[in-house]
């Protein structure tokens, strides 16, 4: 299998952009199920034209996975399905015709929570999906009885543990939309929460959401990757053609897992902004990888090593606090608080034109 970031293609002019990274790399995704991040429901001729980051994928795009692809699997647990939850009911219905099967949302909390169960290469593989409440901060979950999977770090545990004990010989993954936008590095709670997924039974453990790679590293008998960046989302055409990144976003991971030989390897992809296409860069073995190593200073730190090395060098620290220990439940809770103001505040400037959506 291949784990790939965010994926946002509003036409099918977009999806045939996306389409050449496919056709020039038939050996590489031919051979594999790419698991991604459906950054958005599908909503075919939905205007992009909103004053806010409205984001929706065109259904052409699972044309082009279908045929390219040997399976895909869509991550719904983000904020943006609870853009155009009434499209909800549209978007599974496409998926299910080009037989691509989703997880962590639902019309229901025990939906949306559920692992998906996949073959790959001749092992059974789990996969579950979750999205970090603050991303939700201007949306109601549930909206129009749509749901997403939620973290909840201990009950994730939880599911992990139970789903090892009654599926021994089975392949685990977690995949989780989380981290601030544009940040980095990884908060320190991640690895920290992470590690313990591992060592209660994931094998991986990946994450997006921040629209950059943020590395990630190899732990015990497993691999975690915090931030594979974004595999496609087109600049300045959402939002009124206001939603763009800085330089650092065209770079994307694409993590390549045999489950049958625990073996990874690193793909590295760049997003070309005039040709508004994602071109392949090279591949490396995952612990030989020098470019995950330049993402990944904090390979041989120990948890408050790392912590401080975080608070000295994280990009974005204004009036954003720093999030150290999945187990301190109430204070995370206050520290969302805070966050969740400020993004509010973020929010209403750049509806104002002041900021710009992605800074």
């Amino acid at each position: 299998m291949i784990i790939v970031g965010d994926i946002a293609s509003p036409s099918e002019n977009y999806s045939q952009n996306l389409e050449r990274l496919f056709e020039s790399r038939p050996a590489l995704f031919s051979k594999n199920t790419l698991v991604f991040n459906l950054e958005g429901l599908i909503a075919d001729d939905h205007p992009t034209d909103t004053g806010t980051p409205v984001l929706f994928n065109n259904s052409s795009l699972l044309n082009v996975l279908t045929e390219y692809c040997d399976g895909s699997v869509a991550a719904l647990a983000n904020n943006h399905t609870l853009d155009l939850p009434e499209f909800f009911k549209n978007s599974r219905a496409k998926l299910q015709s080009n037989n691509i099967p989703f997880v962590g949302a639902g019309n229901d909390k025990k939906q949306a929570e559920r692992p998906i169960h996949f073959i790959d290469r001749g092992r059974d593989v789990y996969l579950f999906n979750y999205c970090w409440d603050f991303l939700i901060y201007h949306q109601k979950n549930p909206t129009e009885n749509v749901h997403i999977a939620e973290i909840k770090e201990r009950k994730i545990i939880e599911k992990v543990k139970a789903c090892r004990a009654a599926n021994p010989d089975a392949a685990i993954v977690v995949y989780f939309h989380w981290s601030i936008d544009l940040e980095t590095l990884p908060y320190p709670m991640y690895r920290q929460f992470s590690r313990a997924l591992i060592d209660h039974g994931a094998n991986i453990v990946v994450g997006c959401h921040s629209h950059c790679v943020q590395g990630g590293e190899a732990y015990k008998n497993g691999y975690i990757v915090y931030g594979l960046g974004n595999f496609f989302i087109p600049w300045n055409v959402y939002a009124g053609g206001k939603l763009d990144f800085p330089a650092f976003s065209k770079f994307s991971l694409g993590l390549e897992w045999d489950p049958s030989s625990n073996k990874a390897i690193c793909h590295w992809f760049k997003y070309d902004e005039k040709s508004q296409s994602v071109n392949y860069l090279e591949s490396e073995p995952f612990q030989e990888s020098q470019k995950l190593l330049e993402y990944s200073p904090y390979q041989d730190m120990g948890h408050k090593e790392y912590a401080e090395y975080f608070r000295t060098h994280r990009r974005k620290g204004f009036l954003i606090p720093v999030f150290t220990d999945y187990r301190k439940i109430w204070y995370n809770k206050w520290l969302n608080f805070l966050i969740k103001t400020r993004a509010r505040i973020a929010r209403t400037l750049a509806k104002f034109n002041l900021i710009k959506w992605q800074s």
